[in-house]
């Protein structure tokens, strides 16, 4: 086995426990200090989404085992890493937008806080991009010439 091919299905595992990993952590944190978590629609027990997300990840490393035999199996880990890219984007972009991150927020009692990232969005985005890498090195193993010591490469001679 090849270097790309065992860095293709690192690549997918890792994504895979990025990801799965990555839905246990909370999307949003009340600073300073991490006083406390927002209750989200990412947080909280694993909803439905989450659970989706981790599954998409088994399907990935499936993808990009079958892609070692099959060249166009590739698109299954680029397709899963594209959406474990997005979701985290989207819930980003969301909460940027509607209560604002990092600005400053006055509390009942007179202190100010803000709300901060929690690890999930960066964990689901690097679960997103290895999968992306595993299509990659996945879908190049099709595109190299056989090695010298591939069975296919050796010329026979007859007497």
């Amino acid at each position: 086995m090849n270097r790309q091919r065992i860095l293709a299905v690192t690549l997918a595992l890792a994504g895979a426990a990025a990801v799965a990993v990555g839905i246990y952590q909370e999307l949003l944190h009340v600073a300073p200090g991490y006083e406390g978590m927002i209750e989200t629609g990412w947080s909280g027990r694993i909803n439905h989404g989450e659970r989706l997300l981790s599954q998409l990840g088994a399907v990935g490393v499936g993808g990009t085992l079958a892609a070692l035999r099959w060249k166009y199996a590739a698109v299954v880990p680029l397709g899963v890493g594209v959406v474990e890219l997005g979701y985290p984007i989207q819930a980003v972009l969301h909460y940027a937008r509607d209560p604002g991150l990092y600005t400053q927020v006055q509390k009942y009692d007179g202190s100010t806080t803000e709300l901060v990232l929690g690890a999930e969005p960066f964990l689901l985005a690097a679960g997103g991009l290895c999968f992306l890498g595993a299509a990659v090195f996945a879908w190049r193993l099709s595109h190299q010439s056989p090695t010298a010591g591939d069975v296919r490469s050796q010329s026979v001679s007859h007497p």
